[in-house]
């Protein structure tokens, strides 16, 4: 119930309800970056004025605990920069209008979509750009970032349709360098190991935000979705023009030659990489379905992407970037360039922009089972990537052999007339064979006051593997809720 609650004649209707959530974590490793306790108010009001009109806003605001050194003035989180870096914010998690016409309906304003059927890694679901400042350990609903749009639902006899366009490219979140959830496989090595008489080459690497694309209507989003139910099955069909909702790198490289000693042609080499978001645009067609079967509920997804980018492995591209034919052409360049300039030119520096994102087609699908008995559930899901014509020498990250599996599991069993809940949640990655545990426990003190105590676990062997690059991350989080 909303804390305030305001009835005038029969349409107009107003709503203001919130919550004030702590949280703290302790983290297993003493080498894990600190990560200060964070506090987050949010702010829910609703509002009808008419049989034909209503509108929503989620304000959240709070402190960051996750965030070290902030880098700006501005309070508000912004919907063009990757690295946020606010400790101190102020966000507009949704907030739009509804316009009901009878068969059609329209939502104008920052918003979330739902396509597609799976709890987690939803193949058909791409409107909306995860915040990955927690990993992606959080609840997929948590992760997605509103976006400014337009939604329109037809509803006939025949089918229902969703059309959603998307005038501008909202960026996904990440945590900046040296925060406890930045991607590993973004901390590149401090030297670049030759086996060549150039020897180890020492590595700089700067992290550069997002270079948005132009505000114009052809890097715009646009998606479409047809559901219909039939015979017990429940079954849509999806269409999505738009950019990868998955981080992206360009890794344009300075190679600078400093000649030290010139009659003994003695030099020092080093490099820098700048490492910045690049974002691809692509096409999903998608296919979803529930029904039930008994006692169970039977989800499932498939997506087919085509001109889909993935990311090679950092450690491949560097092998390519200073093989021997470079290296010989850059000291060569250096030699002429060198007396050319009568021997003044003692320090150049030769760019480089290797090709670190390569496109592939590919799809993606899984099946997920349900199953409710008095105070338990259980849900079982398996997701898997697939791409088809997969280049083993050119390796991308996350992917192995073509494939990548990931099955998630969630038991929660409630007890206490409700009051308190237990869950478990895991997620297992057959290729890489990674477990992560979050095992929680809810108890509801009130019915306004809530805390959570959980573990997360990640066992992994692999440091550039989707749950590996987070091993040392393991925690205990305390939460503490109270909603009004």
């Amino acid at each position: 119930m909303a804390a305030y609650q305001y009835e005038g004649d029969v349409a107009t209707k107003l709503s203001i309800g919130g919550y004030i959530e702590g949280k703290a974590i302790y983290a297993f490793d003493h080498n894990s970056p600190y990560e200060n306790p964070s506090v987050e108010i949010g702010l829910d009001v609703k509002a009808s004025v008419s049989s034909w009109l209503s509108a929503k806003v989620l304000l959240k605001a709070g402190q960051d605990g996750k965030v070290h050194a902030p880098g700006s003035d501005n309070v508000f989180d912004q919907l063009t920069v990757v690295y946020q870096n606010n400790r101190s914010y102020i966000d507009f998690n949704e907030a739009y209008f509804d316009i009901y016409t009878g068969k059609v309906d329209f939502r104008l304003g920052i918003q979330k979509f739902a396509w597609g059927r799976l709890d987690e890694m939803t193949p058909t679901d791409n409107l909306n750009t995860p915040d990955l400042t927690e990993g992606g350990t959080n609840d997929q609903v948590e992760q997605k970032i509103g976006v400014p749009a337009v939604k329109m639902n037809y509803y006939s006899d025949l089918f229902n349709t969703e059309l959603a366009f998307i005038p501008r490219y909202v960026p996904y979140r990440l945590p900046k360098e040296g925060e406890r959830w930045f991607p590993g496989v973004l901390i590149l090595p401090s030297a670049i190991n030759t086996n060549s008489a150039f020897g180890n080459i020492p590595l700089t690497t700067t992290y550069k935000d997002i270079n948005m694309p132009d505000f114009n209507l052809s890097n715009s989003e646009t998606g479409i979705r047809i559901s219909k139910y039939i015979s017990g099955w429940d079954v849509s069909l999806s269409y999505f023009r738009g950019f990868d909702t998955m981080p992206l790198m360009a890794a344009p490289t300075d190679v600078t030659v400093d000649l030290k000693d010139p009659i003994a042609l003695k030099y020092a080499i080093n490099a820098n990489v700048d490492l910045e978001p690049r974002i691809h645009m692509m096409n999903v067609f998608g296919f979803d379905f529930t029904t039930t079967m008994g006692s169970f509920t039977v989800r499932g997804e498939y997506a087919y992407y085509n001109n889909k980018y993935y990311m090679r492995k950092f450690d491949s591209v560097l092998d390519d970037l200073l093989t021997s034919q470079e290296r010989d052409t850059i000291l060569a360049q250096f030699l002429k360039t060198y007396i050319d300039s009568l021997g003044t030119a003692t320090t150049q520096t030769f760019h480089f922009d290797p090709d670190v994102d390569i496109q592939e087609d590919s799809m993606k699908y899984g099946l997920g089972l349900d199953y409710i008995h008095g105070d338990s559930s259980v849900s079982v899901q398996c997701i898997q990537e697939f791409i088809p014509h997969y280049d083993s020498s050119r390796p991308v990250y996350f992917i192995k052999d073509g494939f990548h599996t990931m099955v998630t599991f969630m038991f929660k069993q409630f007890l206490l007339q409700n009051t308190l809940e237990i869950n478990l949640g895991g997620v297992y990655d057959v290729e890489f064979q990674d477990i992560m545990l979050k095992p929680s426990i809810k108890y509801n003190f009130t019915n306004n006051l809530q805390g959570i105590i959980g573990v997360l676990i990640i066992a992994s062997s692999h440091d550039d593997s989707m749950l590996g690059q987070y091993s040392n991350n393991d925690e205990v989080f305390v939460k503490l809720k109270y909603s009004f």
